[in-house]
Order: structure tokens, then sequence, then C-alpha cells
């Protein structure tokens, strides 16, 4: 396979570290403001009850607190991406039927087979490997020439890793 060259950004980084706690901030946004509407709208309806307000209150304020946690981890991500130079440097990967190598520019080829990783993830930004061990790749799909060259680390990851 041909390397793919990719350098991080500090939204790739909290990207991949939301999307491998399993977070996904539009969604999660979307649903608090949907059950939002819906509690406000039963609020003036006739099917109105008495403990409606409260039960509103406590939706926003879990929806705050959610949010609040979204934001601290991407605040963690983007200092984590200030202080640590390797995730600011040009990264090359490659996989193959063996598995897949990890090199920043000017350090050692990071080799992972496929039977170390446990999770292939993606979302909008990234593709994530997550390893046995909770370590995290991210990919950017910008890196990705084209839609065929994921499309075959997607398919090879799928068929390589085990759940």
């Amino acid at each position: 396979m041909a390397p793919v060259e990719y350098t991080l950004q500090a939204e790739d980084i909290a990207s991949a570290r939301l999307l491998a706690l399993g977070v996904r901030p539009r969604v999660e946004f979307s649903l608090f403001a949907a059950v939002l509407i819906v509690l406000s709208a039963l609020s003036v309806s006739n099917l109105s009850f008495g403990s409606l307000p409260l039960l509103i209150g406590l939706t926003a304020c879990l929806g705050a607190f959610r949010l609040t946690q979204i934001n601290k981890v991407r605040q963690a991500a983007a200092a984590a991406y200030k202080r640590n130079e390797t995730l600011r440097r040009v990264t090359i990967a490659l996989w193959d039927d063996q598995g897949v190598s990890i090199q920043p520019a000017d350090t050692i080829v990071e080799r992972i087979p496929w039977s170390e990783l446990e999770a292939f993830k993606e979302n909008e930004r990234i593709v994530l490997l997550q390893q046995k061990n909770r370590a995290i790749h991210a990919i950017p799909k910008r890196a990705f020439p084209d839609k065929a060259v994921l499309a075959t680390l997607r398919r090879t990851a799928h068929a390589m890793i085990r759940r």
C-alpha cells in the first residue's frame, strides 16, 4: 500500500480522544436539543404535569454538564498538542496484511500488528486505530489521496481486527 502522509492538527487529537471514549458531540447535542424541545412542547400542552419544569431543568443541566466535559477533553487535547512535538511532525502511515506502521518524521517506526489492535473507528474527521493497551493512533481523513485508499484501509482493518 502506498504511504499516507499527514500532519495532525489539535482538533484531530481532540476528535480522536472523544472517539476513543465513544463520545459523539454532534449526536449528543442534537439529542439533548430534541429532548428539550419535546419537553418544552409538553409544558405548554394539555399533557403537562407538575414535575415537568424540574425535568426540563435537569435535562438542560445534564446537557450543559456533558458539553462542559467535552470541552475539557478538547482543551486537554490542545494542551497535549502544544506540549508534544511528535504530534506536530509530518507522519507516514502504511498498512499491509501484517499490520500498520506509523512513523513521525525523524523517529523510529512503530509497527503495530493487527492482532494488537482492538478497534478501528472513524468519524467525519479522522480514522482511529485503538490498541488493546488503549493507545490510540489517529489518521486524518484529509490525508487520504482518494476515497478508494480510505476504503482499502477500512476493509483491511475490519477484516484483520478481531473483536
